[in-house]
């Protein structure tokens, strides 16, 4: 069974749409009678005028058509690459709360492989894939929670996922399917050109190829190793680490919101009194636009998160996001551990299922086994560094989410982590950042709230 992708629905007019932008920046009239006229026009018509106007560089009039898709069965490794990119909607089955145990895995096409080594690799990689689902469904089975479970899941699982995405972004996402990122990858390139495909039928003008440059690889080639100080080194329970951060964040977001409100001498406002800025900058939280906090920024490094964790992290979609190639930085000695594990005596037996994932990878690849399908051996538990930059309404929101109880646990040690760190160094600002029940004064999450507000809110007071 392959995966697939299916445009299941898109602005029925949208050749109309497009034209009609195309035509309003240099054709008199009011918005509504140059659609009106792009209506009446013949599609060929309207088409030939997108073409045009496509061949000039001016794309952005195709942000006006919005397309859905729908991801069928491909694998986990598909629902990342997919979910990196910012301009787009997503909604996936979530690993937390649905049983994967019969969910089945993707199986790289043998066929490409040398005929004596074919069949002996085929067994290899699906006996322990099987062995590897077995190995799921028990720890389910023996009381562990699925999102702990997840982590011995290999990144071949089958995904079912929806996306939104306008037609401009989606002109990207093609375009690094088959000739960018995922060049090298089969399971991306098949789905890419078959979205060319669809499109080609359906919205002809969305055929655009660019073929899209990997550096990562050169890149490499210019650097060099530095030998750091032990003292310098991230040990291994330090989970996070403020790269750089805008200088008086508390005094560029009141001065901001000087400008925002219409004080005249706002540049020369004085907003250094720290207990002032507290409450500008509480008054600002209470804005659904709050872009005076989008002008200062973080950068932080995640030393070592899980590939499933990522998930919970790019979700965000206000970040910058730098997530590092799998197969050159993931290492079967590195992965979370759960609680819910060593709590159930399970650690000896979840420790061997990433020492047996070890072996079998580096037999397959003794095999020749290709690096483009060594991508589904790795274990979701895995471990690899990244680094983010967000602003500070951004931080706000993630803030909101994961520290709070019902976030997974592993982002929540993260972002409680980030949060200590912040506060530290910018104590104003970041002291009115906790989860939603303690910055909002109430728990959203109704019959799922954790049912402990008045103690977390304690927990996240300035006091603590």
């Amino acid at each position: 069974m392959r995966g697939r992708v299916t445009i299941i629905n898109y602005n029925t007019n949208a050749h109309s749409i497009v034209s009609a932008a195309g035509r309003i920046s240099t054709t008199e009239g009011s918005a509504d009678e140059i659609y009106e006229a792009s209506l009446h026009n013949e599609e060929a018509a309207n088409r030939k005028l997108i073409k045009k106007i496509l061949s000039s560089g001016h794309e952005s009039v195709l942000e006006h058509i919005m397309i859905n898709l729908s991801f069928d069965n491909v694998s986990v490794y598909v629902e990342q690459f997919m979910i990196e990119f910012r301009l787009a909607s997503f909604t996936v089955k979530s690993r937390r709360y649905v049983d994967f145990g019969k969910m089945g895995y993707v199986v790289p096409d043998f066929s490409r492989y040398e005929e004596a080594d074919q069949e002996s690799m085929e067994t290899l990689y699906k006996n322990h894939m099987d062995f590897l689902f077995e190995e799921y469904n028990n720890f389910v089975k023996m009381g562990i929670p699925k999102e702990d479970a997840r982590f011995v899941l290999p990144y071949c699982f089958r995904s079912n996922f929806f996306c939104t995405v306008n037609a401009r972004e989606l002109i990207k996402i093609m375009n690094e399917m088959v000739y960018g990122r995922g060049k090298n990858f089969p399971e991306l390139v098949m789905l890419g050109e078959s979205l060319f495909s669809q499109c080609e039928k359906e919205l002809p003008y969305l055929k655009v190829e660019k073929p899209q440059a990997d550096t990562r690889e050169y890149i490499r080639k210019y650097l060099e190793q530095a030998d750091l100080p032990a003292a310098e080194k991230p040990g291994k329970e330090e989970l996070v680490t403020l790269v750089q951060g805008t200088e008086q964040p508390e005094k560029i977001i009141c001065k901001a919101a000087a400008l925002n409100s219409g004080f005249w001498g706002w540049e020369t406002v004085n907003v250094e009194d720290a207990s002032k800025q507290k409450e500008i900058i509480r008054e600002l939280l209470k804005n659904a636009r709050k872009r005076e906090l989008e002008q200062v920024h973080f950068s932080v490094l995640f030393h070592h998160i899980s590939l499933a964790g990522i998930t919970h992290l790019v979700r965000h979609r206000m970040q910058s996001i730098v997530i590092p190639d799998y197969l050159m930085t993931c290492d079967f000695k590195h992965y979370v551990l759960p609680d819910s594990i060593v709590r159930m005596g399970l650690e000896e037996r979840y420790r061997e299922i990433f020492i047996k994932s070890g072996k079998v990878a580096e037999e397959l690849k003794g095999k020749g086994f290709h690096p483009f399908d060594q991508v589904y051996l790795l274990l979701s538990g895995l471990e690899i560094p990244v680094m983010t930059t967000m602003n500070a309404n951004e931080l706000y929101t993630f803030m909101r989410l994961r520290t709070c109880n019902r976030a997974q646990w592993e982002i929540k040690e993260c972002a409680d982590a980030l949060l200590t760190i912040l506060r530290e160094k910018y104590p104003v600002l970041f002291s009115l950042f906790g989860p939603s029940c303690y910055v909002m004064g109430r728990c959203p999450e109704g019959r799922m709230s954790c049912g402990k507000m008045e103690e977390v809110c304690r927990s996240y007071g300035e006091e603590s």
